[in-house]
């Protein structure tokens, strides 16, 4: 009897756990109703249903792909108008839902007139109602909604700021803003929480998803963009959370892209940067990577090292015309296709800067230099005059270079000797283009001196010309915030430094925003005054062309 009871009972309990777990089949079932999986609740984008359970079907839409490296041939790309398919990744960080409009930073849908004031430089409007309903290449494939298709990016904190008021300098919008960042910095000891190394490392462990996510552009943006690469050098040591933000914002497929991280950075920050690079077949880590000392050689080593890669097989492939480098606290001012317009605007010149040194520098180069505790010292041996006749000219670390200016420097007697003479001087990156542009001889270079240039803006503390920092001063630098976006909308130049993502994620932020309305709009790049710039001195000056 005991036995038959037993046996009852375990029968009722098998037939319990089958029901209860019916019931909670039915249960999530209406839960599911209620509540799209594409919803990720509130703070979330709206991403398909697809995109959250990493499902998504990889599938061309136009042509294109496949190892160029291992191709002899120069990178083709699909015809304009179409564009691949990209991948995802669950979101990381806190955005808002795309498609609503919140009282501050309402980001327009697709197809809808943003109501935006109008802004000198750094305002753009919707692509549809400018192009219809034609595609565009810089658009995320169908199946994304439109409420999706924006500049907001599901692994950066989205800030609701004002952009277009605060490029305007509305005073309301600028001290919404500095309050919301105060607070933010008083939880986290004075600097902003920013995205880790490890983080971004995890962003791209899927890189269909990841490249489809972030929206990188699959084909040029147009064809004047096609017909005119751009190599880009970006030295880094930290953040590659503001490293991989700078990447975004110039990336284009048919540009070439070599990044150096100082060999002495963290191990997580290069296994985020190598990570990173191994999602693109056009960006690469430099095959040589230099411990960066300050002022010192091993500076000016990393961009010659990047060249080296971007002149080899690579340049083949990708046949860029000029070479910018960049450092990781950059950001661009313009779009890919008005930076080609102002380099198109060079005639084929380097902007290259270089004036004859003042006194209180030219010791810099009339004494050999030691590096003793990390630090470049003067000794009291004068050095050789410099090879080839040169006049030691000083300027700018950074630079617009032709491909036939960095071919010249790798292989010419003169770039080699004066680049060997350089190595125990102070701070060379600072004379050796400047040097080498006013060379006889040296392609698209310019023989006098002048600070005439376009590609960089930096305010320097004793620079009067230029608005007080509003922002912070690092090393007599300014770190720019949102408080300088009005006058920097004002400016023709491509770059600006410094920017430190823990410091105004929003003024990053606000750039991004304005470039991706105007590179979605291109006939708004038409409408920026002075630009591109046509009045440098050297622009008039008839270029050395080999």
């Amino acid at each position: 009897m005991s036995m038959f009871l037993r046996q009852r009972s375990m029968r009722m309990f098998v037939v319990f756990c089958i029901l209860f777990g019916f019931f909670q089949i039915i249960l999530l079932s209406l839960q599911r109703d209620r509540k799209p999986l594409g919803e990720l609740g509130d703070g979330g984008p709206k991403l398909p249903a697809e995109a959250q359970l990493g499902m998504i079907e990889k599938r061309h839409v136009g042509g294109g792909g496949g190892d160029a490296l291992a191709s002899n041939h120069v990178k083709q790309f699909p015809p304009l108008g179409k564009s691949l398919q990209f991948g995802e990744l669950p979101q990381l960080g806190e955005s808002p839902q795309l498609g609503q409009s919140p009282e501050l930073g309402h980001v327009p849908r697709l197809g809808q007139s943003p109501q935006l004031r109008q802004l000198p430089h750094l305002v753009g409007q919707s692509p549809l109602e400018q192009r219809g309903n034609q595609s565009s290449d810089h658009a995320v494939p169908q199946d994304v909604p439109d409420s999706y298709n924006t500049f907001i990016s599901p692994y950066h904190r989205h800030w609701k700021a004002d952009c277009p008021a605060i490029f305007s300098g509305d005073k309301k919008a600028l001290r919404t803003t500095y309050e919301m960042l105060q607070k933010e910095r008083l939880k986290t000891n004075g600097s902003v929480a920013v995205p880790s190394d490890g983080e971004v490392r995890t962003w791209t462990r899927d890189c269909y998803s990841y490249k489809r996510l972030r929206r990188f552009p699959t084909n040029p943006g147009t064809e004047e963009e096609a017909g005119f690469q751009v190599a880009y050098i970006i030295v880094a040591h930290k953040e590659a959370a503001q490293v991989e933000r700078l990447l975004r914002a110039i990336y284009q497929p048919q540009n070439l892209y070599c990044i150096h991280p100082d060999a002495k950075s963290s191990r997580e920050f290069h296994e985020a940067i190598r990570s990173m690079t191994g999602c693109f077949e056009n960006v690469f880590i430099a095959s040589k990577l230099e411990d960066v000392q300050y002022a010192g050689y091993t500076k000016l080593l990393a961009d010659v090292n990047c060249m080296r890669d971007l002149s080899r097989k690579r340049g083949s492939i990708y046949r860029w015309r000029y070479v910018m480098n960049l450092c990781g606290q950059d950001f661009p001012l313009k779009t890919n296709l008005e930076i080609v317009r102002q380099l198109k605007a060079y005639k084929r010149h380097n902007d290259i800067t270089g004036i004859l040194p003042p006194p209180y520098i030219k010791g810099r180069t009339k004494h050999h230099h030691i590096t003793k505790y990390r630090h470049v010292m003067m000794t009291t041996r004068l050095k050789e005059p410099p090879p080839h006749n040169f006049t030691v000219h000083f300027g700018n670390a950074y630079y617009a270079a032709t491909w036939a200016f960095v071919d010249y420097m790798l292989t010419s007697p003169q770039g080699v000797d004066l680049l060997e003479w350089s190595n125990d001087t102070f701070s060379p990156d600072e004379h050796f283009w400047a040097t080498l542009q006013r060379g006889a001889g040296t392609p698209g270079g310019y023989p006098h001196a002048t600070w005439d240039e376009n590609v960089r803006f930096m305010k320097w503390g004793d620079i009067k010309k230029h608005p007080a920092c509003r922002g912070k001063y690092v090393r007599a630098v300014c770190v720019f915030g949102v408080g300088y976006l009005d006058y920097l909308a004002t400016q023709p130049y491509l770059f600006a430094n410094k920017f430190h993502y823990s410091f105004d994620p929003v003024a990053i932020q606000c750039i991004e925003e304005a470039l991706n309305n105007r590179t979605r709009n291109p006939l708004e790049s038409e409408k920026l005054s002075n630009f591109p710039v046509t009045n440098l001195v050297w622009q008039n000056h008839t270029a050395l062309v080999p």
